[in-house]
């Protein structure tokens, strides 16, 4: 059964951190999808399986969908900004439009494959927290 607790709140947390990464210093993208995975991997438990399992899933789909964002959104200004400059936009068509899609596609591939990576170190760590917490708690038993 899967746990969509501990994903959605690795996902959560990794897009709300990649986006304050654009404005708090020292909070890089890299930092996001790490700190999403301990949680996801925290919340799930278990094995360290689960742990690379539901940390690289978070995180992986976050990395996606924040790629995803930042095209669409970054497609919503530009056609703003030549909209208010009185510029007509040019039709995406042809060779260049074939282009231009591959672009975007492999963009959000390629930062599901790094997030996906980062979040499995990400689900490690996040195991390896709750099991020292849980063998703290049986020695103060």
């Amino acid at each position: 059964m899967v746990n969509w607790k501990a994903i959605g709140l690795g996902v959560i947390i990794t897009l709300i951190l990649a986006y304050l990464g654009k404005y708090i210093p020292h909070l890089d993208n890299p930092i996001a999808p790490i700190i999403g995975g301990i949680f996801a991997g925290y919340v799930v438990g278990g094995s360290y399986k689960n742990g690379v399992i539901y940390g690289g899933l978070s995180a992986g789909i976050a990395g996606f969908v924040y790629t995803l964002l930042v095209i669409i959104l970054s497609a919503g200004i530009a056609l703003a900004t030549t909209v208010s400059m009185n510029i007509v936009p040019n039709t995406v068509s042809g060779e260049s439009g074939i282009v231009t899609v591959s672009i975007i596609i492999l963009g959000a591939f390629l930062a599901f494959g790094i997030y996906l990576i980062l979040g499995l170190i990400g689900g490690i760590i996040g195991i390896a927290i709750r099991e020292r917490n849980a063998e703290k708690q049986i020695l103060r038993s």
